[in-house]
C-alpha cells in the first residue's frame, strides 16, 4: 500500500511541474500595475489591445537602462493593462 500512495504522490508532483500556464514575473506585473502609483483613473472603454499598446508606448518612454528596470515586458505590460482597466492585481 505504502508503494501506491508514493508512486501516487510522485507522479501528482511531476504532472503539476508539467503545467502549460506560463509563470508570471511577480515584480515585474507588480512595477508595471504601480505604474500610475494608484492614482485614479477613469474606467478604459478601449479593447485589450489597444490598452495594451498604450501601455508598452509608456514602458518604452522610461530609461530602460536604470538597473531598476530588470523585468520581463509582457508581465510589465499585462500589470499596466490590468490597471487601466480596473482589475484587481492578478499576482
Amino acid at each position: 500500500m505504502g508503494r501506491i500512495a508514493l508512486a501516487t504522490l510522485l507522479a501528482a508532483l511531476l504532472l503539476s511541474g508539467c503545467s502549460s500556464a506560463p509563470a508570471v514575473d511577480e515584480p515585474s506585473y507588480r512595477k508595471g500595475y504601480d505604474a500610475f502609483g494608484g492614482a485614479y483613473l477613469p474606467p478604459s472603454d478601449e479593447d485589450r489591445e489597444t490598452v495594451e499598446a498604450r501601455c508598452d508606448v509608456l514602458l518604452r518612454s522610461t530609461d530602460l537602462s536604470d538597473p531598476d528596470f530588470d523585468l520581463v515586458r509582457q508581465n510589465w505590460i499585462a500589470g499596466c493593462a490590468d490597471a487601466v482597466e480596473g482589475k484587481e492585481s492578478r499576482v
